[in-house]
């Protein structure tokens, strides 16, 4: 049995896509987006207020030229006093007559003046002047018949935000990073349970229905354990129904069988041989020796299901005694396909379940004779390979397929056109003592380079 949470399916073809990531992209990037946002507010209301800072200066520069102008006529001014009229920054000024002539300007302001004296107002203007920008403030002295025009270029308050937009980047950039690490070890944290559960899933066999074991305190997670151990429950009550309807209908199959069976011989007895009667009655006896055998396997089939690989009685076998008993079990319908068994034991002993492995090599044995060619020949052989033990029935007949390969082992597969009715149930059987073994179930070119060859690798240490 195969359960859905078992089956491998290449992440992503189906649309599915990693919580994990999904958390860490949404949160790093609404983190990233909130900084910009903030640090376009942070330099927003910076700029404003440096751009009032720098008007206020301005006006203070502006107040300053007119009191240094006012003790002293215009053509005695001094001419080139910018660190007077400037002292703490970059400001550069004009004097303008009423007529628009500059009387006097700093070291580098236009020769033109920045606005047309015939404005009014003292109040700031932004203008742009032999294709420079300036920012500039306007304030008049009526005593004296001029205007005091202070300005700045917009290139220096530019590369003040610019300046300011630098000394921010690398302390974002390291808050970015410090909250992408944060976010990732947090959210591993807290998916770390679902990761564990689904871990324990993966490693449960597929007749492990026990329930799952979750310690933690996330209500979330609680509620999926929960619910998935309730479907568990569910799962085993109904699988135990099953092995014990196929186990018990198996069993009361077997005394009718039997009784058919002894009956089919004392019939016989009584006909002769060469009688239509007695051809249809050793018909009739093969199809019993069939279904008898189908019975078996499911009875078989029913005990093997509820095991475990931790739970399976294992001892230590010897090999060549365990070969010796299935090949002497066989011997009778080898001898009818006239088909010659061959024994290569290297392996003194293993540890296994006798029975088990006994029931699988039975089944190997009695299919390589049964589809094997007739007067054909099948080897069993016991070998080591490092730390694996190499459990192997060899065929010399038609072989199988490829494609057929793959489904040998599912329950009541048959190749089709194959003559020999089987129950379909055998490499079913030896495929759960396999798995019940931890062990890998191998199929291969047989002998002499054609047939089957079905490998049992087995660890080759005890286990615990």
């Amino acid at each position: 049995m195969r359960l859905p949470w078992r089956r491998n399916r290449p992440a992503g073809e189906d649309g599915s896509y990693s919580l994990r990531r999904r958390l860490i992209s949404t949160t790093l990037g609404s983190s990233i987006a909130v900084g910009l946002i903030s640090t376009i507010i942070v330099l927003a209301l910076a700029w404003k207020e440096v751009s009032d800072t720098f008007d206020d200066s301005l006006e203070e520069g502006a107040r300053l030229v007119l009191a240094l102008g006012e003790g002293t006529s215009v053509g005695g001014m001094p001419s080139r006093d910018r660190e007077a009229a400037q002292p703490s920054l970059r400001l550069d000024y004009q004097i303008v007559s009423r007529e628009g002539v500059v009387l006097r300007r700093g070291e580098d302001a236009p020769k033109r003046p920045f606005v047309d004296p015939g404005r009014k107002d003292d109040r700031f203007y932004d203008v742009r002047v032999d294709g420079e920008r300036w920012r500039v403030y306007v304030r008049k002295h009526d005593a004296l018949d001029f205007s005091v025009q202070i300005g700045q270029e917009w290139d220096d308050r530019s590369d003040l935000i610019v300046d300011m937009l630098a000394s921010l980047a690398w302390p974002l950039v390291g808050l970015w990073l410090l909250l992408g690490g944060m976010n990732w070890w947090l959210i591993r944290r807290l998916l770390a349970p679902l990761e564990n559960m689904a871990r324990g899933m993966e490693e449960k066999s597929p007749s492990d229905l026990s329930p799952l074991a979750y310690d933690g305190r996330a209500r979330e997670v609680q509620t999926v354990v929960t619910a998935l151990n309730r479907l568990l429950g569910r799962l085993d009550q109904a699988l135990e129904g099953e092995r014990r309807f196929t186990a018990d209908a198996a069993h009361e199959l077997r005394t009718p069988l039997a009784a058919l069976a002894s009956r089919i011989q004392v019939m016989q007895r009584t006909l002769a041989a060469d009688s239509p009667a007695a051809t249809h009655l050793q018909r009739l006896r093969e199809d019993v020796a069939r279904s008898t055998a189908l019975v078996e396997n499911l009875l078989h089939l029913a005990r093997l299901d509820p095991e475990s690989a931790d739970a399976l009685r294992t001892e230590a076998i010897a090999v060549p005694a365990l070969l010796e008993e299935v090949v002497r079990l066989c011997a009778s319908a080898a001898a009818a396909r006239a088909a010659t068994i061959a024994v290569d034991c290297r392996v003194e002993s293993l540890h296994g379940n006798r029975d088990g492995l006994a029931t699988a090599l039975r089944n190997l044995l009695h299919n390589a004779i049964s589809y094997g060619r007739e007067g054909g020949r099948v080897v069993v052989s016991a070998v080591r390979a490092g730390d694996t033990i190499l459990l192997a029935v060899r065929d010399d007949g038609d072989g199988v397929s490829d494609a057929d390969r793959e489904r040998l082992t599912q329950r009541f597969f048959r190749v089709l056109g194959s003559s020999v009715q089987g129950s379909g149930l055998g490499l079913s059987i030896v495929a759960r003592v396999a798995e019940l073994h931890r062990a890998a179930l191998r199929f291969e070119t047989g002998l002499d380079g054609r047939g089957l060859g079905v490998v049992l690798a087995l660890p080759a240490r005890r286990r615990g």
